[in-house]
C-alpha cells in the first residue's frame, strides 16, 4: 500500500493521453518509399534550417543546402500531409530558394533563377537525415538511444524506462550541471543540494556513485570527486532506470547516466556565446565544426569554455576551462574513426552541510543565513584538473555485421582543501567544532569496450545479436590529513584563526588498483514487426588490490569477485503507436573486505522488475510513458552486532515506485515536458544494533516529485524569433540527517523561466531559476544543504 497517494489527477490525465489514438500516418521505410508515400508534417514556423532539419529526420531522406543560403530565412508552417517532395517544397516557399532532385534522389536547394545571365551556383553537399543514437536531437522527445541496448535501438523497442534530454533542451533550461539536466525527468533527486565538487544524484531511491557514470558507453570516472561534467561539450544526456549490470558492469541499480559527447560533424558550425549573470558570472564560450576536405573524409569539432562567477555562498567560486577538440576520420560509408579528447580545470570550494539547527530545526538565534561559509577563506579550496583521449571505431563488414571498438584513457588530480564541521557544541545552538582536512586525489583509468553485431533474419523472426567483451583498468590514490581548528559562530563567524600542523590520517587514506573485465551477449529479437524479445547476460571478474597509503599495509590483497547478471524482457508494438513492456533486470557492486569469520564478501546484488507502456506515434515529436517498478537491493554491509569493527551482509533496501512523463509538441508552436514520480524507498533488513530502521524510509527520498516545463513560439502573432518558456519542480518532504540527528526536510515548489529572441544570426536569451527567490533546504545526508537562490543568466549567441 502507498502511504502517500500519487497524485490521482496527473496519473489519469497520462493514461488517457497514453490510451489515445493518434492520426498519424506510419513512417515507411527506405528511400523511395519515403519519397512518395505521404505522411503527416505538424512544424511551425520556424528557421528554414530547422525545418529543413526536421523534415530530413522524420522523412529518413538526405537532404542537403548550402548553409549560406538558408541562414536568416524563415520557413512557413508545414502542416498537413505531405510527401517528403511536397514538404520541402512547402517549406522552401517564399524563401527564393528552390528544391532540386539528384540523380540519386537526394533533395537539395539553390537560388531561383537569376535574370540577366548570372550563373548558379551548385549547393555545397550538407547532409541531414534522420536521428540517430548519439546525433542531435532536435526537440524534447527522442526516437532512437544505444544506451540501453549498445545499439541503435528506437527507444519504443527498448523494454526498460529510459530517457533522454538533448542539447536543444539543456540550451533551453540553461542546465549547468547533470542534475539541472536531469530536473524534468522523473526518478532523479539531488544528493547534496548545491554542491559543485561531484555529480551526486539519487536515481530510483538508490545514491549514484562513480559506476553509474558512463560517457560515450564506457566509465567515465574512477572517483565522485574527479569533477562535474561540463554539459556544453555533451550532445545528449540519457538515463536508463533501473538495473543495468548486463550492459556495464559494476553499478548500483538504480541506473546508469550515459553522456554521449557533441562529435566531429560535415555540417559547418560555428557558434560563439557570451554570458552574464548574477554572483558576478562572465563565461564564453564557442562550438566550432565542420569538413576539412571536400570529400567530407575528414571533419572536426572544437568546442570551448570559460568562466569566471562567485556563487551564493561566500567565498566559494566557481570557475572553469573546458575545452574539447574531435577529428573523425570516414574513408567509406562503412568505417569510421573518430578522436575524442576533453580537458576540464575546476576552482571551486566543496561546501560542508550545516546542523539541523537552525536550517529544519528550530535555533533561538534564528534561520542560518544562507550564504553562510563555515570554512577558513584561504584554506578551503577544491582544484580539479582531468583530461582524457580516446577513440570510437566502427566498421561494418557486411550490411549485417558490423565491429565497434572504443578505447579512452581518464586522469583526475585533485587538490582538496576543507574545514569541516563536526558537531554542533553542547547548548546545540549557534558554535560548532571544526576540523581541518588538506587532501590531494590521484585518479586514472584505462577502459575499453569491443563488441560484434549481427543482424539475421530468420523466417518471421529478426534477430540483432551482440556479442561484446569491456576491460577497464581504474586506479585511485587518496592522501590525507588533519589539522586541528578552532570552533566558529555560525551567526556571527571570524576567520583566520590559525591551523595546527598537519598529521597523516591513515585511516582514510589509500591505494587502490582495480581490474575489470566482463563479457556480454545479447539478442534483440523481433516478431512480425508486432513483439519484440530482449534477452541478455554476462559474467564479471573483479580484482582489487587496496593498500594504506602512508603504511603500506594490505586493505584489499588482490580480492577477486565474479557475478553474473541477466536480463529480460518483451515489448508489444501497436499500430497506433502504443507498446506496453515487461521487463526484469540485475545489477551487482564487488564488496572488499571480510567478516568477523574471515569469509570474504559476495557482491552487494539489484533486481528489478518493471512494467510499462509508451505512446509514440511514427514520424512525430510525442514520447509519453508510464511505469511501475520494484527494484530491491540485497546483501548490504551492516554493523555486526557482536563486534562493530567487523560488519555483516545482512542489509536489505527496496524501491517501488511509478512514473510518468511526457515530451511533446502542442501544436504548432508550443513544447512540452512533464514527469511525475512516485518513489516508496524503505529498509527491509538492518543490523540487529538498529531494529528500528527496519521499515523506514531511506533517506534524501521524496515520496513524490513532478514537473512540468513549457515553451511557446510567437510566429504566430507576427514575431517569429520569440520565444517564451516556464516551468515548475515541486519535491516533497524527505527524511534526512544532521551530524547524527535524524531529521525531516520539508517539502519544496520551484518556478523557472525563459526568454529568447533570434533574429538572423543572432539569439538573445534571459533564463532564471528559482524565479521566486525561494529559501529551502535541498537535502540533509549527513549535514543540511541549502537550495540554489534566484539565478540569472543572459546569453548572446551568434552563429554563421
Amino acid at each position: 500500500m502507498f502511504p502517500v497517494r500519487p497524485t490521482p489527477q496527473l496519473a489519469a490525465a497520462f493514461l488517457i493521453a497514453l490510451a489515445t489514438p493518434a492520426a498519424i500516418a506510419q513512417a515507411q521505410a527506405g528511400a523511395q518509399s519515403g519519397a512518395s508515400l505521404a505522411q503527416r508534417y505538424d512544424l511551425p514556423a520556424a528557421p528554414l534550417a530547422e525545418t529543413l532539419t526536421r523534415i530530413a529526420r522524420q522523412s529518413g531522406r538526405a537532404v542537403s543546402v548550402d548553409p549560406a543560403l538558408v541562414a536568416g530565412r524563415q520557413a512557413p508552417a508545414v502542416a498537413g500531409t505531405y510527401t517528403t517532395e511536397q514538404a520541402l517544397r512547402q517549406a522552401l516557399a517564399g524563401s527564393g530558394l528552390e528544391l532540386r532532385i539528384t540523380a540519386n534522389g537526394t533533395f537539395s536547394a539553390r537560388p531561383l533563377p537569376q535574370t540577366g545571365g548570372a550563373a548558379l551556383l551548385e549547393p555545397v553537399r550538407v547532409t541531414g537525415a534522420a536521428e540517430s543514437a548519439t546525433g542531435p536531437l532536435h526537440g524534447y522527445a527522442a526516437h532512437v538511444s544505444a544506451t540501453g541496448t549498445k545499439t541503435d535501438t528506437p527507444i519504443i523497442e527498448t523494454p526498460q524506462s529510459i530517457t533522454v534530454v538533448g542539447a536543444e533542451e539543456i540550451e533551453t533550461l540553461k542546465a549547468q550541471s547533470l542534475q539541472d539536466a536531469l530536473g524534468y525527468v522523473a526518478g532523479v533527486s539531488r544528493a547534496e543540494g548545491q554542491d559543485r565538487t561531484s555529480d551526486s544524484l539519487f536515481l530510483r531511491g538508490f545514491r549514484g556513485t562513480q559506476g553509474s557514470y558512463y560517457r560515450d558507453g564506457t566509465l567515465y570516472t574512477v572517483n565522485i570527486y574527479n569533477g562535474r561534467q561540463e554539459l556544453y561539450g555533451l550532445e545528449r544526456v540519457e538515463f536508463l532506470k533501473g538495473a543495468a549490470s548486463v550492459l556495464y558492469g559494476a553499478a548500483p541499480p538504480g541506473g546508469v547516466i550515459n553522456t554521449v559527447s557533441k562529435r566531429p560533424t560535415t555540417e559547418p558550425l560555428h557558434e560563439l556565446n557570451v554570458e552574464a549573470g548574477n554572483f558576478r558570472r562572465k563565461q564564453i564560450s564557442g562550438d566550432f565544426g565542420g569538413a576539412l576536405d571536400d570529400e567530407g573524409k575528414w571533419s572536426y569539432r572544437l568546442t570551448a569554455l570559460k568562466r569566471d562567477s562567485d556563487t551564493f555562498i561566500d567565498h566559494v567560486p566557481d570557475d572553469r576551462t573546458y575545452v574539447a577538440p574531435a577529428l573523425k576520420w570516414q574513408p567509406s560509408d562503412a568505417t569510421s574513426l573518430t578522436l575524442l579528447a576533453e580537458y576540464q580545470e575546476d576552482r571551486t570550494v566543496y561546501v560542508y552541510g550545516l546542523p539541523g539547527q537552525g536550517t529544519v530545526l528550530p535555533n533561538p538565534n534564528g534561520r542560518i543565513p544562507r550564504n553562510r561559509f563555515t570554512g577558513e577563506p584561504g584554506f578551503d579550496k577544491f582544484i580539479m584538473k582531468r583530461y582524457s583521449i580516446g577513440y570510437l571505431f566502427e566498421h561494418a563488414f557486411t550490411d549485417q555485421l558490423k565491429l565497434r571498438n572504443s578505447v579512452r584513457y581518464f586522469h583526475a588530480d585533485s587538490t582538496y582543501f576543507s574545514t569541516d564541521i563536526w558537531q554542533l557544541q553542547a547548548d546545540q545552538r549557534h558554535t560548532a567544532d571544526r576540523g581541518a582536512m588538506p587532501r590531494w586525489d590521484r585518479s586514472s583509468a584505462v577502459v575499453a569496450d569491443t563488441s560484434l553485431q549481427y543482424d539475421a533474419t530468420t523466417g518471421p523472426l529478426r534477430h540483432t545479436l551482440l556479442a561484446g567483451l569491456d576491460y577497464s583498468l581504474p586506479k585511485h590514490e587518496t592522501e590525507r590529513y588533519l589539522r586541528s581548528n578552532t570552533n566558529i559562530d555560525l551567526y556571527d563567524p571570524v576567520y583566520g584563526v590559525p591551523l595546527g600542523p598537519a598529521t597523516p590520517f591513515p585511516g582514510s587514506s589509500s591505494k587502490t588498483d582495480m581490474k575489470r573485465l566482463g563479457v556480454y551477449l545479447q539478442d534483440q529479437i523481433k516478431i512480425a514487426d508486432k513483439w519484440v524479445v530482449l534477452l541478455g547476460g554476462r559474467h564479471d571478474w573483479v580484482t582489487v588490490d587496496e593498500r594504506n597509503f602512508f603504511t603500506g599495509a594490505k586493505i584489499a590483497d588482490n580480492e577477486k569477485s565474479q557475478a553474473f547478471t541477466g536480463r529480460a524482457g518483451v515489448v508489444y508494438l501497436a499500430d497506433n503507436g502504443l507498446a506496453p513492456f515487461l521487463s526484469y533486470s540485475e545489477s551487482f557492486e564487488p564488496t572488499s573486505g571480510q567478516d568477523r569469520q574471515g569469509s570474504r564478501f559476495k557482491p552487494t546484488t539489484g533486481e528489478q522488475y518493471e512494467a510499462g507502456v509508451r505512446y509514440q506515434p511514427a514520424g512525430s515529436d510525442t514520447m509519453l510513458s508510464a511505469a511501475v517498478y520494484q527494484l530491491t537491493r540485497k546483501n548490504v554491509n551492516v554493523a555486526d552486532p557482536f563486534d562493530t569493527n567487523y560488519e555483516i551482509q545482512a542489509g536489505q533496501a527496496r524501491t517501488r515506485g511509478l512514473e510518468l512523463e511526457a515530451r511533446t509538441r502542442v501544436g504548432r508552436h508550443a513544447n512540452l515536458i512533464a514527469a511525475y514520480a512516485y518513489t516508496d524507498a524503505r529498509t527491509l533488513k538492518a543490523s540487529p544494533l538498529q531494529p528500528d530502521e527496519v521499515g523506514k524510509r531511506l533517506n534524501s527520498v521524496p515520496f513524490n516529485q513532478f514537473s512540468v516545463w513549457g515553451d511557446y513560439g510567437f510566429g504566430a502573432f507576427g514575431l517569429p524569433g520569440l520565444r517564451v518558456g516556464a516551468g515548475v519542480r515541486y519535491v516533497g518532504s524527505t527524511r534526512g540527517l544532521a551530524h547524527g540527528t535524524a531529521v525531516e526536510v520539508p517539502a519544496f515548489t520551484l518556478f523557472d523561466a525563459m526568454v529568447s529572441y533570434t533574429t538572423g544570426p543572432w539569439k538573445f536569451a534571459l533564463n532564471a531559476t528559482n524565479l521566486a527567490d525561494k529559501t529551502y533546504i535541498g537535502s540533509c545526508t549527513y549535514g543540511c544543504f541549502y537550495g540554489e537562490p534566484r539565478r540569472v543568466i543572459g546569453t548572446a549567441t551568434y552563429r554563421w
